[in-house]
């Protein structure tokens, strides 16, 4: 589970961590985390999103070569 909290302070935060691990609730903090991208709340940087755009541009490409020696090898063409 997610939880957004609005309009609260670090010593709110820390109460609040506190009375999860005195009642055994396993509560952590997110963005104390670098690279939490795929988070609501935390933008990408510029060339993060760069990056991701072009891996999922990339993503299932073959090149012409590759497309044809895949096509020989299963119908045995040699």
């Amino acid at each position: 589970m997610l939880l957004q909290l609005d309009n609260t302070n670090p010593e709110s935060i820390n109460k609040l961590l506190s009375f999860a691990k005195e009642n055994y609730l396993q509560l952590s903090l997110v963005d104390d985390v670098d690279g939490n991208y795929f988070l609501p709340g935390k933008p990408l940087t510029a060339p993060q999103l760069e990056q991701l755009i072009d891996s999922s541009r990339k993503s299932g490409v073959l090149s012409l070569k590759e497309a044809h020696q895949i096509i020989r090898n299963n119908y045995h063409a040699g």
